[in-house]
């Protein structure tokens, strides 16, 4: 599939159903900001994210190095054209200092190799710098870094720390540097529970999406059917996002995402045309969101957020033709910290983690109009850090980050014999995130661990048995 701004899903929304029940809602209006993350001024701090951006613009295009000549930033500011320039560039620096510049402590101060975080650089002074961009294993034995020794710009992955050369340049002659203005993202501390991941299926086939550590989006797909995982993945675009959810209507993904100071956007991917469409406001102005999560009745998706307060928040849009109702109802809540939701029929199942961790559900009725209040989904689930949901038949399938960060699960039977009223510990994996999907009555889970790469598991219910953990293959790396 191609990414395209050129040929959008220009799918209209519809209002959704109105709900008649008890709950009050009332529309939550707040100001309305960018996608994009602000960016740094010329010389001053600079995200760690925003570097990795910067650097990523210069690379794949016809850029020939020449230490005597320049090349603009996105915003036309010229930079030199060698591996210092690239830096400068990367850094948004007001000056240019060159490769034993770059050393001096007016811009850096040297660390550990074993600290190089995303934006640090190595730099043999006299000869070479190259621009760290993560640490591709927890081990921290393999990286991936940008450099600009030569033409064209280069991105290298998989590099053992303990290479003989790097850049052809020898190993020992490389020192690790800070620059003195970056700073750290906000996500950590800021998102309790980190919500980096989301899976949806068309046919046979999972669509999954994946926050990456640049704060992009990312694609792999896996067909269950028999040609396997794609073994990639695609970086669309976007930037600073925090959290992202997903749902498929026929051969259509709806990607939502939480932009940097919790606005809630869209992105659509068109399995038939093979075309994804541009980001775009989800309409009604949310900000300070920490959470989200959909599901789909019909035509219809029903969003839902976590509020700045900590409450539940949703809104509908009906993909047959009238639009987006407009507004966020705010509903009940208070504390939440997570949520995932599924459709059985015409009822939405929400699912939300309270402020220590508990489990929560509360249901939307569609064909009564009404909303059920919260209640805890028995077992007494404590501490968890994230959750997900799938639905087979009349049955949900919960899956829960237990405060040990393992994986625990537990089932629903709406269809009679409910809950059962334990969660079941899987395994003892360290996760940090969770999402799943359903092909063929089997249940695909996929976390992210805590070297941030992405894992799977599947649950057959036709069998009744688990499989084993495996890695995504691609080698991704989410955001912290």
């Amino acid at each position: 599939m191609r990414s395209t701004a050129s040929k959008p899903i220009r799918l209209a929304l519809a209002a959704a159903v109105t709900f008649s029940g008890a709950v009050a809602m009332t529309a939550a209006t707040v100001p309305v900001a960018t996608t994009a993350q602000a960016a740094s001024s010329v010389g001053g701090q600079i995200t760690r994210s925003e570097i990795i951006q910067r650097a990523q613009y210069w690379y794949g295009k016809t850029i020939a190095y020449d230490q005597g000549s320049s090349y603009p930033d996105s915003s036309g500011r010229l930079y030199r054209t060698d591996c210092g320039g690239y830096v400068d560039m990367a850094w948004h620096l007001a000056d240019g200092p060159n490769t034993e510049g770059l050393t001096s402590s007016t811009y850096t101060t040297s660390i550990p190799r074993s600290d190089l975080k995303p934006g640090d650089i190595l730099d043999s002074k006299y000869d070479h710098v190259i621009l760290f961009e993560k640490w591709d294993d927890a081990a921290h034995t393999t990286f991936s870094y940008y450099s600009f020794g030569s033409t064209p710009v280069k991105h290298r992955t998989g590099i053992s720390i303990n290479a003989a050369y790097f850049d052809s340049h020898p190993n020992g002659d490389y020192q690790a540097y800070r620059y003195n203005k970056v700073i750290n993202d906000s996500t950590a501390g800021t998102w309790d529970v980190n919500q980096a991941i989301t899976a949806s299926a068309t046919g046979s086939t999972a669509r999954l999406n994946l926050i990456g550590s640049d704060g992009a989006l990312y694609n792999t797909d896996g067909n269950y059917g028999g040609s396997g995982w794609k073994g990639q993945w695609a970086r669309l675009d976007g930037s600073a996002l925090k959290a992202v959810t997903s749902i498929s209507s026929g051969n259509v993904v709806h990607v939502f995402a939480l932009g940097a100071n919790g606005q809630v956007y869209s992105k659509d991917a068109d399995y038939n045309a093979g075309t994804w469409s541009s980001w775009a406001e989800v309409p009604g102005g949310a900000a300070g969101a920490t959470s989200l999560a959909a599901a789909i009745t019909g035509t219809t998706v029903h969003l839902q957020i976590v509020g700045s307060d900590g409450a539940l928040y949703g809104t509908d849009g009906n993909y047959a033709g009238s639009g987006w109702t407009g507004s966020w109802g705010r509903l009940d809540g208070s504390g939440l910290k997570a949520l995932t939701s599924v459709s059985s029929g015409n009822v939405v199942h929400v699912f939300a983690l309270g402020a220590n961790g508990q489990v929560y559900s509360k249901d939307a009725d569609y064909n009564a109009g009404t909303w059920s209040s919260w209640a805890e989904v028995p077992g007494g689930a404590a501490g968890a850090k994230g959750v997900t949901a799938s639905m087979t038949g009349n049955s949900v399938h919960l899956e829960i980050i237990g405060a040990d960060g393992a994986l625990y699960s537990t089932d629903g039977n709406y269809g009679g014999s409910g809950w059962t009223g334990g969660w079941t510990k899987i395994d003892a994996r360290s996760l940090k995130a969770l999402s799943s999907t359903v092909t063929d009555n089997v249940m695909h889970v996929y976390g992210v661990g805590s070297d941030g790469h992405v894992y799977t598991v599947d649950a057959d219910y036709n069998t009744g048995r688990w499989g084993s953990w495996a890695e995504v293959p691609g080698g991704a790396t989410t955001m912290s």
